[in-house]
């Protein structure tokens, strides 16, 4: 077990004051009321608790996945998943742990490719640069300025920029 954040030691005290989120994900008091949640600026619904003198948020997902998971929540390495990707959803359905793989996971394949794209460089430049202008993987790294071969293996063979790029040659091709 970890050293628990605060955020997570305040997360374990309103469990045992007796907050709960019901299956349908909303927040319901000590005193078995449905409670105002709020937003945080990532889309995440919260509320607000006293921790040791400070206001402290704790993640409405976050407690559904205390009472569903428990302890193995707070393991090394384990993060909190909307399986549907919304943050507003907290229902039990929707909420599991795992890994920040299986979380990225969940996403659709187009969005984990955005987020994983580099908007720095236009890969279909460096693409006409690797198969029309001769230049190798070192001569990529050195124009573009980037420190992995394998970042330009990806870019020049797995990427999607990759297979625009094949599809615009065979559609010259085919003109």
């Amino acid at each position: 077990m970890i050293e628990l954040s605060r955020n997570n030691k305040a997360l374990l005290q309103s469990f045992n004051k007796g907050y709960r989120v019901d299956k349908d994900g909303l927040l319901i008091s000590p005193r078995e009321l449905v409670l105002k949640q709020k937003l945080n600026n990532k889309g995440y619904k919260y509320f607000g608790v006293k921790y040791l003198g400070k206001v402290v948020q704790v993640m409405i997902h976050r407690l559904q996945a205390y009472q569903k998971y428990g302890d193995a929540m707070f393991k090394s390495g384990i993060v909190c998943r909307h399986l549907n990707n919304i943050a507003i959803d907290n229902s039990i359905d929707n909420i599991a742990i795992g890994t920040q793989s299986e979380n990225m996971m969940d996403l659709p394949k187009e969005v984990r490719v955005r987020l994983a794209s580099n908007p720095k460089h236009n890969h279909l430049e460096m693409l006409k640069d690797y198969y029309e202008n001769g230049l190798s993987y070192g001569g990529l790294m050195d124009k573009y300025d980037i420190k992995s071969k394998g970042t330009i293996s990806n870019i020049v063979t797995k990427s999607l920029a990759y297979q625009k790029y094949i599809e615009d040659k065979s559609n010259i091709l085919t003109l």
